[in-house]
C-alpha cells in the first residue's frame, strides 16, 4: 500500500497530467449523469465510470518518459507491476459504486431489471476489453485501437440480437454482478502478463506524442 501511494504522488509528473485529469473527470461525471438518467438501462454511463480506472494506468506508464523519474531506479516497476495494481485497485473500487447503484435501481424499478441486467453484462464484456487493451496499446498503439474499435462493435452488434432474442431474461442480475469481478481478477493478471512479455519492449512514440516531440 506504501507503494502505491508512492507512485500516486508521482503522478503529478506523468505526461499531460492536469489535462488528462480534466478528461477524467469529465468522464466519470458523463458517466454518473448517463446512470442516474436512464436508471442503469444502458451500458454506456457505466462503461464511462469504469473507463476512468485506465487513467491511473496511463499516468503512471508515462513517467517512464521522464529522465527523473527513471534515474530514480524505478523504471521497470512503472512499466509492470505498479500500473497493474493501481489499475486494478481503482477498478474494484469503480465497479463497487456501480453494482450499489444498479442493485439499488433494480429494488426501486424491478421492471429495468432485464435491462440493468445485459447492460451489466456488456459493460463486464468490455471493461475486460479495457484491460488487455491497455496492456497493448502503449507498445502497439494504432493496432491496438484498430482491435479495440473492431471488437466493440462486434460485441454490441451481438449484445443487441441477443437483447432483441430475450435470452437476457433467463440471466440472473447477481450471476452478472459476480461475473463481473471475476473479469476484473482476470483482466488485471492478463494485464499483468502481457506488461511482462512487451516490457523490452519500446513504449509507442504515438502513444506519448508530445513527450517525443518536446525530446526533439
Amino acid at each position: 500500500m506504501k507503494d502505491m501511494i508512492k507512485f500516486l504522488k508521482l503522478c503529478k509528473y506523468s505526461f499531460k497530467f492536469k489535462t488528462n485529469c480534466i478528461f477524467l473527470i469529465i468522464f466519470f461525471i458523463i458517466g454518473v449523469i448517463n446512470e442516474v438518467v436512464t436508471k442503469g438501462t444502458q451500458y454506456l454511463g457505466g462503461f464511462y465510470i469504469v473507463l476512468t480506472s485506465i487513467y491511473l494506468f496511463q499516468f503512471v506508464m508515462s513517467l517512464s518518459m521522464s529522465d527523473m523519474i527513471q534515474s530514480s531506479g524505478i523504471g521497470r516497476r512503472i512499466q509492470l507491476d505498479m500500473p497493474v495494481k493501481l489499475n486494478g485497485f481503482l477498478s474494484i473500487v469503480l465497479y463497487t459504486l456501480l453494482i450499489v447503484f444498479r442493485l439499488s435501481m433494480a429494488r426501486i424499478h424491478p421492471e429495468y431489471i432485464v435491462d440493468n441486467t445485459s447492460s451489466l453484462l456488456m459493460i463486464d464484456i468490455m471493461f475486460f476489453l479495457l484491460f488487455i487493451y491497455t496492456g497493448f496499446v502503449y507498445k502497439y498503439f494504432i493496432v491496438s485501437i484498430l482491435v479495440f474499435c473492431f471488437t466493440f462493435a462486434f460485441i454490441t452488434t451481438g449484445m443487441n440480437i441477443m437483447n432483441s432474442l430475450d435470452i437476457f431474461s433467463k440471466v440472473s442480475l447477481n450471476d452478472v454482478v459476480i461475473f463481473g469481478y471475476i473479469v476484473i481478477i482476470i483482466g488485471v493478471i492478463l494485464q499483468y502478463l502481457i506488461c511482462k512479455i512487451l516490457i523490452r519492449k519500446p513504449i509507442s512514440q504515438r502513444a506519448f506524442r508530445g513527450v517525443f516531440k518536446d525530446a526533439k
